[in-house]
């Protein structure tokens, strides 16, 4: 046995009343930096208390910006605004 595996329960999604309200492929917009500032993307994975956003296709952040953040931002599900669902 792996011992430098986490248990299984630390890599579950608990459902609760915030993620459930998303689903991979939403478009959102969200604040970071304490709200100073206002970013849309679209979720790439869910986790129990934030998500993965792709942000390669926003204009509000410059080309150095996106390098630090990789393309990608973890967000809490507090600090999401809007939500265009996503059709599957």
């Amino acid at each position: 046995m792996n011992s430098h595996r986490p248990p299984t329960f630390l890599c579950e999604v608990q459902i609760n009343q915030y993620n459930q309200q998303f689903s991979v492929g939403d478009q959102v917009t969200f604040s970071i930096q304490d709200n100073a500032r206002q970013l849309a993307g679209t979720v790439l994975k869910k986790y129990t208390n934030s998500c993965l956003i792709d942000i390669t296709q926003t204009n509000a952040l410059n080309k150095r910006e996106q390098e630090i953040y990789n393309g990608r931002v973890v967000v809490n599900y507090r600090k999401i605004n809007e939500v265009k669902i996503h059709e599957q």
